[in-house]
């Protein structure tokens, strides 16, 4: 879809109508907050930790070790094919048919307790022999069911890579430091992911300074604060995101490009466009500090393409390669 191109379906329109509504919610609650007062409000120490922490996962939720799975050997591995076998069986069988007892243990009748042990012991040998199948078998399945999982990763098959996201990735700890997101393969070999970014409304409106006896003081956040949170959230999460999912896939890269809703300074509405692009090779990930560098910082390096201020916040960008959906 081109991007230049507004929507005009009717779940775009009314998700526009939802947020700008949710805006408006979020702006008549820090009004109610803080009020015009300067000196802030009084709060316990708690709150304050809970706001740390709050701002701690939106902001350094990137900072996880990159770790690879080589999906690509295992797709390569010859698959089990289990023939079922009775050798224990016929072991047991040959034993009873070529008993052969003496005249002493015909005379006293021992032989038949003899044949009898032969006998069950020809059944037992054939559940040993069931018994090492079905485990072969689970065994080969296991094996099987994760070489044809490995085979749809390198597909880039869509509804497997979904499905296995709780299981194979973390991804789930940052749900909340986005709106939503989405896949994409754009062209064969190809792995795309979309993301929909925290408004600003939706940063932390408020500072906390940790007073004596378990209290805090709570200031309203300065703007400038507030845009340095935003761009801290949106490059955490494009990292995070870009680094799990290039470990968890086949891929020697993957593409993250993260859309947020901006206010047009002219009809001060709000209409969604691109504002970060990242693409991250296997050789970048392997050597990024992603465990202690700052997000910004390390997208720079990494060279995303943002376009961001401390005064303005995020502004659009021009998208390099093939355009991107809106997410």
């Amino acid at each position: 879809m081109d991007d230049m191109r507004p929507d005009q379906s009717i779940d775009v329109t009314m998700d526009r109508i939802e947020r700008e509504a949710k805006r408006a919610a979020q702006a008549k609650a820090e009004q109610a907050r803080f009020g015009d007062a300067a000196d802030g409000r009084l709060g316990p120490a708690a709150e304050a930790e809970a706001l740390a922490a709050r701002v701690a996962a939106l902001t350094q939720c990137h900072g996880v070790p990159y770790r690879p799975r080589d999906w690509a050997a295992v797709a390569a591995r010859p698959r089990i094919n289990i023939v079922r076998t009775n050798e224990r069986e016929a072991e047991a069988r040959q034993a009873l048919h070529a008993y052969r007892p003496g005249w002493l243990a015909q005379l006293f009748g021992s032989d038949r307790d003899r044949r009898r042990q032969l006998a069950a012991r020809v059944a037992e040998a054939a559940s040993e022999d069931e018994q090492a199948y079905r485990a072969a078998w689970r065994e080969a399945q296991t094996h099987n069911v994760e070489i044809d999982f490995a085979c749809k990763l390198a597909e880039l098959d869509m509804r497997t890579i979904n499905e296995s996201l709780a299981e194979h990735t973390k991804l789930s700890e940052v749900y909340g430091a986005v709106s939503r997101f989405r896949f994409s393969s754009p062209a064969k070999g190809c792995f795309q992911i979309q993301i929909e970014a925290l408004d600003l409304a939706e940063m932390p409106a408020e500072e906390a300074e940790r007073l004596p006896q378990g209290r805090a003081v709570f200031r309203k956040a300065a703007i400038g604060r507030r845009h340095q949170m935003q761009g801290a959230n949106v490059c955490a999460v494009a990292l995070r995101f870009a680094v799990e999912m290039l470990g968890f896939l086949p891929l020697d890269a993957v593409e993250v490009v993260v859309h947020g809703d901006l206010r047009d300074p002219h009809t001060g509405l709000f209409d969604r466009h691109p504002i970060l692009q990242l693409n991250l090779t296997h050789a970048q990930a392997s050597t990024a500090p992603f465990e202690r560098a700052d997000p910004m910082n390390l997208a720079a390096q990494l060279g995303a393409r943002i376009n961001w201020t401390i005064q303005g916040g995020f502004a659009p960008i021009e998208l390099s390669g093939q355009p991107a959906e809106a997410a």
